[in-house]
């Protein structure tokens, strides 16, 4: 068989770089991006190919951020501890009006359990006269010619008031026209007044209110209802509502005072309605919250 070149063992070149002379063995060729080129180097010359050349020829990425994250901090707020918590194991007493832990009542009255860490919120016809159908709790503000208690609650961080309560007795439905549907109100209002001491006349206004999730009148309740009916008073009877203020666009500022509606059975067309009795557990203004929880 034949061999299309000498060997060349003895034979010699000269370097394409730098021109001495060299045994033709010894001279190699030059690499460019993986590419051959016509260029034979010496061994002092000769380099090998640069990696910089080959960007992009291979595919490689160095991801650094997660699908789906669950961080404990952030910009998420889980990490936060809440603004204000109201567990009522302290059951401090205020009296003119008669407060606990800062809470009042309106329309209705307000009584301690120390046995079991809560307050009792009771619609009283007796004292309240028409509007005991709509009793409310509230914190903050403390009534006409009284010092109040301002909270502080930053807006940017918090956004949900949360409440978990207990429904020792059940309020006597309307169900008439104009009514909140089973007569569940469900609204938070907030006041943003101003704290150098000028008088305040009321408050609380219809710009700033919330109701509870879902929207409108009903309360999606873990069991099969769509309310807080009498013919469910064998069912159990602790419930969690969530308000959500953070797409609202007065949720904003500091917001200095809140108030809490639960049940509203005073209406324009009949003479009110019990409404009912409620055992409150906690209430917290929190930064982060499930809202399908």
């Amino acid at each position: 068989m034949s061999r299309p070149f000498a060997s060349g063992k003895h034979a010699f070149g000269f370097c394409d770089i730098c021109g001495f002379r060299y045994p033709l063995h010894e001279l190699k060729t030059e690499v460019i991006n993986l590419e051959q080129t016509d260029t034979r180097a010496c061994p002092e010359c000769w380099s090998p190919d640069n990696p910089q050349t080959q960007l992009g020829r291979y595919s490689f990425d160095d991801p650094q951020a997660l699908r789906n994250p669950r961080p404990v901090g952030g910009t998420s707020g889980r990490d936060l501890p809440a603004a204000y918590r109201w567990d009522f194991s302290t059951g401090v007493e205020k009296v003119d009006p008669i407060r606990i832990d800062g809470w009042w009542a309106s329309h209705g009255s307000i009584t301690y359990d120390g046995a079991n860490d809560r307050i009792d919120l009771v619609a009283d016809p007796s004292t309240s006269g028409t509007l005991s159908g709509d009793p409310y709790i509230q914190q903050g503000y403390n009534g006409p010619n009284v010092t109040p208690d301002w909270l502080s609650i930053d807006t940017s961080k918090y956004k949900y008031v949360v409440a978990e309560f207990l429904v020792n007795r059940f309020p006597l439905f309307t169900n008439d026209e104009g009514a909140p549907e089973n007569d569940f109100d469900g609204k938070v209002f907030w006041s943003k007044d101003d704290t150098t001491g000028l008088p305040i006349v009321y408050p609380w206004s219809a710009d700033r209110e919330v109701q509870a999730k879902p929207l409108l009148s009903k309360f999606n309740l873990a069991q099969a209802s769509e309310g807080f009916l009498t013919v469910d008073e064998n069912m159990a009877s602790r419930f969690k509502i969530v308000w959500d203020c953070s797409s609202h666009p007065e949720w904003t500022g500091t917001v200095t005072g809140i108030r809490l509606d639960f049940f509203q059975t005073a209406n324009d067309l009949v003479e009110p309605l019990d409404s009912g009795d409620i055992a409150i557990e906690s209430i917290e203004v929190v930064a982060f919250h499930n809202i399908d929880l």
